[in-house]
Order: structure tokens, then sequence, then C-alpha cells
């Protein structure tokens, strides 16, 4: 991890730096001299980005200028005491440069040896790794992969409730974030008792936590020196009826980002979460939006791919279930995704015909269906899923045992598995499909011939779209929805790249 300081006083004669941060300092005079050093190939400084940078209190940040190109979006740290100078505000923007706090330089110090390292993880939980305990005497039962339910009286006073089989690693290199999905009817209330246990000796517990409901509005934090296991148990009191759903454990960044820096959570009262991310890019038009996957490991897809189309774009996955719903969800939570397109946005000055939206797979229905709320400039999908109650229903006989996930999806957004529940599922989409504006917006779609999940979904389009004012390129492959992923992605990408090199002037190798 490098770590540049610029500024006049090096806090490494000061404070202490962790071994895994390779700390380098530099006056703002001597930049001319770090680009030399970075530049040349024979400097055992070898470097593609700084993993953070931290400028103090004397410093400007126009002054980064000539580093902007080892600079990743943020990274830069600048204290909150300086305001951000006019002639400053786009690079700031540029570099999506942060304020902090840097009265203790120790803790700041610290809080970048655990947040700023590369890569991203995160994992669940499931509903069916969930033990009730002997002592509960009312109902329970296993509501498919979302949740499990039990209603009764829980006790006058904290009694342990549920817990889960498995244990969970958390590792000295990072904190660990948890996030437990639940609902809950009636005078109950629950509080999570977690249990630290000694690496390599699960009978010694070197620590026990309380997390009250009030704790739990925010993610849990473990951050401790040494490897450990995590093991859980949920505590009830009161009487009603309780829904315990996924325990999710992300590598945190603390304030610095949700999965990767500068990654967001969206969520609603009822707990359920996407998560967000924006890039800057060259801050140029258009805005590109992608929507991930089908994902059990949870964070985000596609970074490099949208990065490498230079303009600014935004990533949104869905962590929910074994690895996504679809992105549907509350208005609350839906409201949300809107609010953040039309955000960044106005951020950078765009209009709504200087978005593009895309998807493969799961993320097809996303830049479907958000982008009905806007008037895009392009939509481009790979193997689109929109009739998500015909994916339920084909469970049974066009893919038996395949994605059972799709009645969980059902009973999450619904309510019920039934023949009504398809309808119901399969209409929330064309319900504002068919009251989007897609005048001059240029569609782009990929399909499987056979597709085993939705095969109507191409046709359905068609038929919605035939009296608009709208371009429309298609390519068609055999096969059933989960085959030529490869040629579908490399069609996705080839359309992508030339509307942006006929519309937008952009050049690509």
């Amino acid at each position: 991890m490098l770590v540049l300081q610029l500024g006049y006083f090096n806090w490494a004669e000061k404070y202490e730096i962790p071994e895994e941060i390779n700390w380098l300092f530099s006056t703002p005079e001597a930049i001319p001299e770090l680009i030399e050093r970075i530049e040349d190939e024979e400097d055992e400084l070898e470097l593609r980005s700084f993993s953070a940078l931290v400028l103090d209190d004397s410093f400007n940040i126009t002054s980064l200028h000539d580093l902007k190109k080892y600079i990743e979006p943020y990274t830069v740290l600048y204290n909150e005491q300086t305001p951000i100078t006019p002639d400053s505000q786009t690079l700031a923007q540029l570099l999506q440069a942060r304020p902090v706090s840097m009265e203790k330089p120790e803790e700041l110090i610290y809080l970048i040896s655990r947040s700023f390292y590369g890569g991203q993880y995160g994992d669940k939980l499931r509903p069916n790794m969930i033990s009730v305990h002997h002592s509960f005497q009312g109902k329970y039962e296993l509501d498919g992969g979302q949740f499990v339910r039990l209603s009764g009286y829980f006790g006058e006073d904290f009694r342990s409730l549920v817990s889960w089989r498995y244990n969970k690693l958390v590792y000295t290199n990072s904190a660990s974030e948890l996030w437990l999905e639940y609902e809950k009817i009636g005078n109950c209330e629950i509080r999570v008792h977690l249990q630290l246990l000694t690496s390599g000796n699960l009978g010694q517990i070197f620590e026990e936590r309380v997390y009250t409901e009030e704790d739990l509005k925010e993610a849990m934090i473990v951050d401790i020196p040494n490897d450990a296991y995590l093991s859980f148990r949920i505590e009830a009191r009161g009487s009603g009826e309780l829904k315990i759903g996924n325990l999710h454990q992300r590598m945190s960044r603390y304030q610095f980002g949700k999965f990767i820096l500068g990654g967001e959570i969206l969520k609603d009262s009822k707990r359920q979460e996407l998560i967000a991310y924006f890039h800057p890019g060259d801050m140029k038009p258009p805005l590109n939006v992608y929507f991930s996957g089908f994902r059990p490991a949870e964070g985000f897809e596609g970074f490099y791919m949208m990065r490498s189309l230079g303009a600014p774009f935004i990533l949104f996955g869905d962590p929910r279930l074994e690895g996504g719903s679809f992105y549907l969800g509350s208005e609350e939570l839906e409201k949300q995704v809107t609010d953040f397109i039309q955000k960044h946005l106005d951020l950078l000055g765009f209009d709504n015909r200087e978005l593009t939206l895309a998807g493969l797979s799961m993320g097809t229905f996303g830049a479907l269906y958000y982008g009905s709320d806007f008037n895009p400039d392009l939509i481009v999908v790979g193997k689109p899923l929109v009739n998500l109650g015909d994916i339920a229903k084909n469970l049974k006989l066009k893919r038996p045992d395949e994605f059972a996930t799709s009645l969980d999806m059902m009973r999450l957004i619904i309510g019920e598995n039934s023949e009504k529940g398809i309808e119901l599922l399969n209409h929330r989409f064309w319900e504002k499909f068919e009251q989007a504006d897609f005048t001059d917006t240029t569609l782009a779609l990929a399909y499987m011939r056979d597709d085993d999940y939705d095969q109507n979904a191409y046709s359905d389009i068609l038929e919605r779209l035939y009296d608009t004012p709208i371009r429309i390129i298609s390519k068609s492959r055999p096969g059933r929805h989960n085959d030529a992923s490869a040629p579908i992605i490399e069609w996705f990408l080839t359309q992508y790249k030339e509307h942006l090199q006929r519309k937008y002037g952009r050049k690509y190798g």
C-alpha cells in the first residue's frame, strides 16, 4: 500500500506507520522530482497509482494536476478545515477528493491502513444455515431462501432464539462489516450476541459483544488485531413475528466506501439493500450506467470494463437473496436508484440525452426498468430478462431445479408463489416500460433464441415498442440462456463502443 503525503511536515517522523504502508513524503515544490522518480524505469518506485494521498492544510488541490494520472478517484484526502477554492473545484470533483479531520493524524493513518487496500470481498450466511434454539416453543418455518419465520412468545427477558451453524473467519489485515436482514411484527425485540473465538482454538472465547436494535441501524464493525472466528446468535424477548434473513459479511472500508472506495449502499426501511458506485471518468458525456448480473459473491461487477470506456459511469449491484433480486424492491428503494442516477447527471451538468444504461442477464432488467424513468440516449443489453414471473414459472418444466432463486424473488417482491404472483411479477416491468418515453433512444439487444429463462423477452419488447420512434439493433444466437456468453459480451461491448465513437467522438484502440 503506497501512501503519498504532500505538505511540509512528514508525519512519519512523529507517528508510527503500520508495516503494510509504504509512506512517501513530498513537498509541493518537489512534485516534479517525484514524477521523475515515478517515470524512471530503473527506480525502485514502481507505480500505477497511489493507494491514498494525504494533503495537509497548507496544500492546494490544484497542485495535484501533474500527478492526476497516478491518482484514482476517492483516494485523495484533504483537511476538512481547508476550503476548496473555485479554481480547484473541477479537479476536486474529478478526483472525488474527500475532506477528513486531521486533528489526530495517528488515527487517520490507522484508518488508511484498514481502508485503502486493493480488491473487494463480501459473502453471507443464508437462512438455511440457521438453527432454532430448542427452548423456543412457538412456530417456525423456513420461508424459501429468503427468511426463517418465527412467531409466538419469545420470553419476558432476552433468550437465545436462533444461531448459525457456521462461524465466520475475520482476518487481521482488514476489518469486517456485518449487516443482518430482519423484519418484525408485534411487541418483540431482538439483539445480536457475537462471540469472538481464537483462530486455531475454537473453544477459547476472548471477547463477547451485544448489538441492540439501535446498534443494528448501522453495520456492525469488527476490527481486531488477530485472526478470529465469529459465532452469532440472536436473542429475543416479547411476542410477535420475526423474519431473519441473510447475515452479510463484507470487508470494511469504514467511512471511505462500501466494497470499494466510494461505494455506497442504498437501503430501505425493511433493511433491503442495493449497492451503487459513481466514477467521474473524464467528466465528459455520456454518463454510462451498468447493472451487474446475478452475483452470489457480493460486490461490484464491471468496473474495469466501464472504466475502459473513459466516460463517467455508475455501477449498481444487488446483494439480496442468493445473488440478486433483479433490482426490484419497495418504492422507497427503487426511488433511491433513480435519485442516484439523477444526482450524478446534475453533478456533471448532463441531461437525459447524455445518459446510457447497460446490463447483462439480470442486469438487463435493471437497465430497461430504470431506463424507463428517463429518456436515455442508449440502452444496450445482452440476454434480456423482463418477464420475471415467467422465469419462476419456467423452473418446473423448461429448466428443472435451475435458478430456484426466482421463486424466492417472487415471494420477496409479490409476497406469494402462485399463478397470480406470476402475472403480478410480470406486470411490475410492463407497467413501467409501457409508460416510458423512448423517443429517439437507441436500443441494442443481443438475445438467445432458445432462452429457457424468458424466451419471449425480445419479442415482447418489440411488440411494446412497435409505434415508438426508436432505433433498434439486435443480434441473436442459438442456445439457452447460459450459452454463448463470450460472443454475447463481445457484441455488447462492440455496440457500446461504436455508439460512443459515433455519437460522442470517443476513440478506442
